[in-house]
């Protein structure tokens, strides 16, 4: 049977894991544009390269602005813009409460959970990117390896779905059931993607970017035997065409374009929001600075 490939250009958690080292402290790598610190009885202090991110500590990220954060264990985390976010010290739970993240946890580091106030996500050696804005939903993709979520209103026991490299799933905010996850281009994603831009970031950890092309290239195959085929071009049709050779969806391809369509439709992106000295409010968007597509 065949599958579908979602464009990204319209657009734009997980079995329990056995975790390793728990995660104390992580250090400000990189700096884009206005990047704050927030700590319980402080001041708002801007951040700089070589600071040190803990438990009580909250990172945000203004409009056109991203931050790159490295933990002991070399767990990486890159925070886009208009992002709020912390971490439990001593455990593997990453918070967000609004913004986008792009997540790449080491094969042999024991995993990540990735928590907002709608879904739960726990990783092990996979890299992710996620969106989240209380007010309109939840965007999660699986650059290499794979995931599971579910809703915090289902719990760990409640229904899970499982995504694998090159698929995205994008849950409204007033969903109670996790969709199915749809195949995205990933070469164009990791192209166009603000979070994975090597002229901002520098690249990826080595296993992680070879993890990715390895995926790209499995994608690449399928493009060409078949078994994955672009939306808008779908399986042709013998007899189509002047001669007999014309391209047109088929039902499937309509469904599943359908189906992103009609999420993107109930998904709408909020107004990006100005550089703020305090908390960001909820409903900024990441996309106006194009980190997830």
């Amino acid at each position: 049977m065949k599958k579908l490939l979602i464009p990204l250009g319209l657009a734009v958690f997980l079995s329990p894991v056995g975790f390793a080292e728990s995660l104390l402290s992580a250090k400000v790598t990189k700096i884009v544009n206005d990047v704050r610190i927030f700590q319980p009885s402080a001041s708002a202090k801007k951040a700089k390269v070589g600071d040190v991110i803990n438990s009580r500590t909250t990172l945000q990220t203004g409009r056109r602005s991203r931050s790159e954060l490295r933990f002991r264990d070399n767990t990486l985390t890159r925070v886009g813009a208009n992002s709020i976010f912390s971490f439990e010290r001593g455990t593997r739970d990453l918070h967000l409460e609004q913004g986008t993240i792009l997540l790449t946890v080491p094969k042999n580091a024991g995993g990540a959970r990735i928590r907002t106030a709608t879904v739960t996500a726990a990783v092990t050696g996979t890299t992710i990117m996620m969106e989240y804005f209380p007010k309109t939903g939840v965007k999660i993709i699986v650059l290499e390896g794979s995931l599971v979520t579910w809703t915090q209103r289902e719990g760990r026991k409640g229904a899970r779905k499982t995504l694998r490299a090159g698929q995205m799933m994008i849950l409204n905010a007033n969903d109670t059931r996790m969709p199915k996850p749809v195949n995205i281009d990933l070469a164009r994603l990791v192209k166009t993607s603000g979070l994975a831009d090597r002229r901002v970031f520098g690249p990826m950890p080595k296993l992680a970017q070879n993890r990715i092309s390895s995926a790209i290239s499995h994608q690449s195959r399928q493009m060409r035997n078949g078994s994955l085929v672009p939306a808008h071009r779908g399986p042709q049709r013998s007899g189509s065409g002047p001669a007999g050779g014309g391209s047109h969806p088929g039902p499937r391809a309509n469904n599943q374009r359908g189906l992103l369509n009609d999420n993107l439709r109930r998904l709408p992106p909020p107004a990006c929001e100005g550089d703020r000295s305090g908390p960001l409010p909820s409903g900024g968007n990441p996309q106006c600075e194009g980190d997830l597509p």
